[in-house]
């Protein structure tokens, strides 16, 4: 136990002022674009569903569930609030339905990706 004292002594030691000021940034930092990136699930216009069997687009804004047809059986895919989540699988672990909201979702087994993504524009840029 009386080692673990002199461990924390010498490792600290050596740490000036400024680096404890660097490191508080650099967390501080991190814990916003934690915090962003988690408000951020809905950044586009679109949900595009691709499947081994085709591709789907619904509206992000169309709240609501829907079924599409993957190699194991049907997928349902639920759209509220600008967010999405598979609902259900017919693959057996569910680690698609546990991955909860959303930009990218993934069912590897029945071969379903849902995506967020933009609507295109016939717009590259905006001059002013």
């Amino acid at each position: 136990m009386a080692n673990k004292g002199k461990f924390f002594k010498s490792a600290f030691k050596n740490i000036k002022p400024l680096d404890f000021i660097i490191i508080a940034l650099v967390l501080a930092a991190g814990v916003v674009f934690c915090f962003k990136s988690a408000k951020e699930v809905s950044g586009g216009d679109l949900v595009q569903v691709q499947t081994s069997k085709g591709t789907y687009e619904y509206a992000l804004n169309a709240d609501g569930d829907f079924t599409v047809e993957g190699e194991l059986g049907k997928t349902t895919i639920h759209i509220e609030n600008r967010k999405v989540c598979i609902l259900d699988s017919p693959c057996p672990n569910k680690t698609c339905v546990n991955q909860g909201w959303g930009t990218t979702l993934v069912c590897l087994p029945n071969k379903v990706m849902v995506t967020v993504i933009q609507k295109e524009s016939d717009f590259d840029a905006v001059a002013q």
